[in-house]
């Protein structure tokens, strides 16, 4: 190893252990928005805090949270992820195939596994052939979308009948509902995977500087392989969730998912550059857009008024963290 080289990994080594305190100086500026949020919204709407109210809020943004915790993943080793939509779709046609074997085990199984399966492929694309994820992963998002419409015939399907599978949406375990309760175990899992263990440092150094993970022993295509796979299980969840709370399988779901995926990734203060980046993060930022959009549908503001809301909320968090990134470099 050169000295420029033993110089860049001591470097990395040391911009490792320094942005593992970032995202603790933008969950800070999160938790606090989230907190005033909370308090105008049981100002305004007494009933805010209720039981059932934060039932809504916490159902409603499960799905898109569990994606956006994968997708935090992803950015953090650099890379982005933008067949999201196009997996979870195709993901629950594939499942809804199924349907007239009455399987549940078949059914969810295989709504799973072309999840991660499409997911394998993005990182293989990415890691081994070197093709740039943004390009990689929005011909994924085309190709995904079409099969999804081709082996449906665009026509939508009912799992009603499966009540293993509707119990993804509309189930409950000790009164709480179960996407809440996958949204908590998979923010625990991730928070420790990212915080507590050995592939969490690989996944920053991997973002932080790749040629001095490298160097220093990391293989770097498994890292992204790994994330990729994991993300596009995340996708075949949320499809699942939402499907199931939905009560249909629609080729034609979640237009645009991608972008409001990423945006919650971003708010969360993962930087598209990689390195940077926390589930936690994430996980407030998801919850940030949820009691956003709860207080703006009781205020009976129109959809498309809540998009510029939405839109000005992210700018509002998002700024003062990349002037605190500016200050510490």
């Amino acid at each position: 190893m050169t000295i420029i080289e033993e110089k860049s990994s001591i470097n990395a080594a040391g911009g490792w252990a320094q942005m593992r305190f970032l995202p603790e100086i933008g969950d800070l500026s999160r938790i606090v928005v989230l907190g005033v949020l909370v308090v105008a919204g049981q100002i305004l709407y007494p009933g805010f805090l209720s039981p059932e109210n934060l039932r809504v809020v916490l159902t409603a943004v499960a799905g898109i949270g569990i994606l956006a915790f994968g997708m935090t993943m992803v950015v953090i080793t650099g890379e982005i992820d933008l067949s999201v939509a196009g997996v979870a779709v195709l993901s629950i046609v594939i499942g809804g195939l199924l349907l007239p074997t009455g399987s549940p085990a078949l059914i969810i199984g295989a709504t799973l596994l072309c999840g991660l399966g499409l997911g394998l492929v993005n990182g293989i694309f990415v890691a081994k052939l070197g093709v740039s994820s943004l390009i990689s992963t929005l011909a994924m998002l085309g190709i995904a979308s079409a099969l999804a419409n081709i082996f449906s015939a665009g026509q939508a399907t009912y799992p009603e009948k499966i009540a293993e599978y509707m119990w993804f949406g509309r189930g409950a375990l000790l009164g709480i509902p179960v996407p809440i309760l996958l949204l908590a175990v998979m923010a625990l899992a991730c928070v420790f995977m990212t915080r507590n263990s050995t592939f969490g440092r690989k996944l920053y150094a991997t973002g932080g500087n790749a040629r001095a993970a490298l160097l220093s022993g990391i293989r770097i295509d498994r890292v992204k392989i790994v994330v990729f796979a994991f993300c596009g299980l995340c996708a075949a969840i949320t499809g699942l969730i939402e499907s199931a709370r939905l009560g249909y399988i629609n080729p034609a779901a979640f237009p645009g998912l991608e972008l409001k995926v990423l945006a919650v990734t971003v708010l969360g203060g993962a930087a598209l550059a990689g390195g940077t980046g926390s589930v936690f993060g994430t996980l407030v930022a998801t919850l940030i857009i949820g009691v956003v959009n709860n207080l703006l549908n009781q205020m009976g503001v129109s959809f498309y008024m809540q998009q510029v809301v939405t839109a000005l909320v992210i700018l509002v968090v998002v700024v003062p963290g990349m002037r605190n990134r500016r200050f510490v470099k």
